[in-house]
């Protein structure tokens, strides 16, 4: 009788820590932001184990958000008024993005822009343009992802910056 009680218990026991541990797991992701929302603190939170592990995982996460605009891309065209993402990544790798996202998140002032909208500023940097305009468009993204994201008012910005890459 005994043998089956402590068998009750770790049973109990065993069902109580699956319980716990899908809860964290649960907590841990549904406070990951969607990607349009992930911004300098998810990008600052890639850095984990070594410098090499970290840099592959930035790099990862580049690589993936580059397939992510060719597919928005591919299905936004069926909008005529769509912003083409992928344009952002015209003419600039995956390496000059990464490590343009770990100089732009240096800067506290842009830790709430969104990384989908860093990546337009970074290939904005590595271009002819005037600094004046570059720094502009920082500004702008700053003031509209202040206090959250803005699509709205995010997607006008695109629209500049994508003219002044042209």
């Amino acid at each position: 009788m005994k043998i089956l009680e402590e068998t009750q218990l770790n049973r109990y026991f065993l069902l109580l820590s699956l319980i716990i541990f899908l809860n964290c797991i649960h907590d841990v992701y549904a406070q990951e932001p969607m990607v349009g929302e992930q911004d300098g603190m998810t990008w600052r939170n890639l850095v984990i184990g070594t410098p090499e592990e970290s840099v592959s995982r930035k790099t990862f996460y580049v690589d993936g958000l580059y397939n992510m605009s060719v597919f928005w891309s591919e299905h936004a065209q069926l909008k005529t008024d769509a912003v083409n993402f992928n344009d952002a990544f015209m003419g600039i790798n995956v390496g000059q993005i990464r490590d343009g996202l770990d100089s732009f998140y240096v800067d506290d002032r842009n830790l709430h822009v969104p990384i989908v909208d860093a990546v337009i500023i970074i290939n904005l940097q590595d271009t002819h343009i005037n600094r004046s305009e570059v720094d502009d468009v920082i500004r702008q993204f700053r003031e509209a992802t202040i206090n959250g994201p803005d699509p709205a008012r995010e997607d006008k910005i695109w629209r500049e910056a994508l003219r002044l890459l042209r």
